[in-house]
């Protein structure tokens, strides 16, 4: 070959980093004041959703829900991987690095705005103010308590998806939708 890796070095590197990776979980971020933040961060929005997500409209929420974390882990797996940014604490050692994020605040608050904002113009605005919010509140705010490093990222680079995606996503579950009511 030509100097590239072969399928066998990359797997052994990978093992390699999942060993680093569950070493350094254990001896920097497991129990931490952080690791339980993320952990309420995981929970506590599912908790809310419970309580007041609109039963009648779940199977439309849940498919939405499901497509933004879809996508919001395309996403953040991917600016990791390029190196514009990291958590320097987990969850869990392996896996979606991001996951208290990516399944729980970001999209239980999408959904929500989706129930609280069935009309299209005052969902577009919302998900301006969200846009703003996540960029210039939530994300410095993750900084500051060190559960976020931008590297090659500014704050306002996010901004644009912010506000895109949720509404990205509302078309595709109103089309969803609009295709299996013609089947029916």
């Amino acid at each position: 070959m030509s100097g590239f890796p072969t399928d066998e070095q990359v797997a052994q590197m990978t093992k390699e980093l999942t060993r680093a990776r569950v070493e350094n979980w254990l001896g920097t971020d497991v129990f931490t004041w952080q690791w339980w933040l993320i952990i309420a961060a995981l929970v506590i929005p599912w908790i809310v959703f419970y309580y007041i997500g609109n039963r009648k409209q779940l199977p439309k929420l849940l498919l939405y829900g499901t497509f933004l974390i879809l996508l919001i882990i395309t996403l953040d797996l991917s600016g990791f991987e390029l190196g514009l940014w990291y958590y320097p604490f987990k969850l869990l050692p392996f896996g979606p690095l991001t996951a208290y994020i990516d399944i729980s605040p970001l999209p239980i608050i999408y959904m929500l705005e989706y129930q609280y904002f069935p009309r299209w113009k005052d969902f577009v605005k919302v998900s301006i103010v969200t846009g703003f919010v996540f960029s210039f509140c939530f994300e410095p705010i993750l900084v500051f308590l060190g559960l976020y490093t931008p590297v090659r990222w500014e704050h306002y680079y996010g901004l644009p998806i912010y506000i895109l995606m949720p509404i990205v996503m509302r078309l595709a579950v109103e089309k969803v939708f609009s295709i299996a009511k013609e089947q029916s």
